[in-house]
């Protein structure tokens, strides 16, 4: 779980900003929002609201910055540092400064990082929450380590003059100079239990995981089934690929790919487009099978048809794509980060789905950025402490939360919010012809 990140001359975010999942205690209503079964209480959700242009984007695109440093050990070699440096001053800082504290197999870390376009120095601790001294598990300043788990110091040096732009934590994947399970432990949160999912996200293996995880497709049909917008279910279909291919005009391209290059075992093609999975090709007991999406869906007088993933609209395809986050932050307990969650969705449906993951029992957390003030709703789905605001001044974003205001458990909070009593809406001007 998440529990704070801080941020500072990343994009838009020249000052140090500090995000944190932490709930305000004298917050009573919706208890079932608050995991308390931990050390530290911790919010299931977060709702960040902001004018376009305000930093809403640059704070998902923090996290996948994070997470490609640690899961990458190539990721900063291979891109322009200067491009991801705040740009409105004279007075640039060198620097970006990451600092991310998180919850993972009984263990509280934390993990800080500054980057330059030479060097990197970071500094990866277990948190004793401000209650007791961080137990510090690497410190790194350039090519020199402090650790008293290095198993050779000069193998370290080495490793890092010859890697300065990589972090530490992905290169002892590889190379285990630190001999520390809880060293693996942080990676494998940032590896299994984070998820990013930006606005025009796709999801390459949909088919792949609707096929083989008979819950998640369970999941998928009872959304599908209970928000009305005329899908009974969907289902997968399995199809061999030559009858596949006698059936389908446009499959020259395909059969001759397949034909230089026939698929083995645990391998597969899948077509993407317009952000839609159109199919997966595969090897299933040993034989090439077609797989696709069918939507059965409702007609007139009660008539039903099954529909391909094409037919669908832009709002049914990004619900699609967004339900194995949803399952993936119910049942598999990850942190999942999604990018203007209500786009093409209407809102009163992105309200159902969001009230659905606030009540159901899960151990996940969703922050998502949104547009729609619908969902500020403290009486209904959101809590004051759920919801965080964005506003630039001077090219820096800041961002805040709502809870830092004086707010009665009965005001209107999207009326309030409308209205600018809490920043964070666009100043717009008069448009002249």
């Amino acid at each position: 779980m998440l529990l704070r990140l801080k941020i500072k001359n990343f994009l838009s975010f020249y000052e140090e900003t500090t995000f944190d999942m932490f709930p305000n205690p004298k917050r009573t209503s919706f208890p079932n929002h608050v995991y308390n079964e931990m050390d530290v209480p911790l919010l299931k959700q977060v709702a960040i609201y902001g004018p376009n242009g305000s930093g809403k984007s640059n704070f998902i695109k923090a996290v996948w910055f994070i997470n490609s440093i640690i899961l990458k050990e190539d990721f900063l070699k291979n891109i322009d540092i200067e491009d991801y440096i705040f740009q409105l001053t004279n007075e640039k800082k060198s620097s970006i400064e990451f600092e991310i504290e998180f919850f993972y197999k009984d263990r509280y870390f934390i993990y800080s990082i500054d980057i330059d376009k030479k060097s990197i120095d970071e500094q990866l601790s277990i948190s004793g929450l401000g209650k007791e001294k961080d137990r510090l598990l690497f410190k790194r300043v350039g090519d020199k380590v402090t650790s008293e788990y290095i198993q050779n110091e000069d193998s370290v040096k080495h490793l890092l003059i010859m890697n300065p732009l990589s972090s530490l934590i992905p290169l002892n994947q590889k190379f285990p100079v630190i001999n520390s399970l809880d060293v693996k432990k942080a990676y494998n949160w940032f590896k299994k239990q984070l998820e990013i999912i930006s606005i025009d996200s796709t999801v390459p293996m949909l088919i792949d995981l609707m096929s083989n995880q008979p819950k998640l497709l369970h999941f998928a049909n009872e959304i599908f089934e209970n928000i009305g917008i005329g899908i009974k279910s969907i289902k997968i279909a399995d199809t061999p690929f030559e009858k596949w291919v006698s059936n389908n005009k446009n499959s020259k391209r395909l059969q001759q790919i397949i034909d230089n290059d026939p698929l083995k075992p645990n391998t597969g093609i899948t077509q993407i487009e317009n952000n839609r999975n159109v199919f997966s090709v595969t090897v299933k007991k040993g034989v090439q099978t077609v797989q696709e999406i069918l939507f059965n869906q409702l007609g007139l007088s009660g008539y039903k048809k099954e529909m391909k993933i094409t037919a669908q609209s832009d709002g049914t395809v990004r619900i699609l794509t967004l339900i194995p986050a949803f399952f993936s932050a119910v049942y598999e307990n990850k942190v999942v980060f999604i990018d203007e969650i209500d786009n093409s969705i209407h809102p009163n449906l992105m309200f159902s789905l969001l009230q659905f993951f606030s009540n159901v029992k899960s151990n996940g957390q969703l922050i998502f950025t949104t547009h729609s003030t619908i969902l500020l709703n403290q009486q209904e789905l959101l809590r004051p402490d759920e919801i965080w605001l964005t506003e630039k001044e001077n090219g820096n974003t800041k961002m805040y939360s709502i809870n830092d205001f004086k707010i009665h458990n009965t005001i209107n909070i999207e009326n309030g919010y409308l209205s600018g009593r809490f920043g964070a809406i666009p100043e717009i001007g008069e448009i002249n012809q």
